[in-house]
């Protein structure tokens, strides 16, 4: 009877050790389940946080574009403007030293009254640029 006990109890503990196995299976199984729907949440995240990140990407690089289009605009203004006074400001010192050469002081007379405007044209050209 004593062995029959023995073996009765051998016989229940190896079902619980059974049911113990089951159960870890079943634990790791889920857990393998729980843990692939977690990556998949999260590469849907992530691909969602990277498309908006893409898109402002898009935006901003635009706006600096368009700010570089309006910089290199205005500064090409800025040019055009500077090479017409430098235009003005080269004929001007050619009248300057055709005038130094010019011995007749009649000659000097008409020189004087005909240029005055483009000495004053090439002035106000460079006063606007602080020249």
């Amino acid at each position: 009877e004593t062995l029959q006990r023995i073996v009765s109890t051998l016989v229940n503990k190896n079902d619980e050790i059974h049911d113990f196995i089951d159960m870890l299976n079943h634990t790791i199984s889920n857990v393998q389940v729980n843990s692939s729907n977690a990556i998949s949440e999260l590469d849907e995240e992530f691909d969602g946080l990277y498309s908006v990140l893409h898109e402002m990407k898009g935006s901003m690089a635009n706006t600096i574009q368009q700010e570089e289009a309006r910089k290199i605009q205005a500064l090409q203004d800025q040019l055009s403007q500077c090479s017409r006074a430098l235009e003005s400001s080269e004929e001007l010192l050619e009248l300057a030293v055709q005038t130094l050469d010019i011995k007749n002081p009649v000659e000097l007379l008409e020189v004087e009254n005909t240029d005055w405007m483009c000495v004053r044209q090439v002035l106000a050209s460079v006063s606007v640029w602080n020249i």
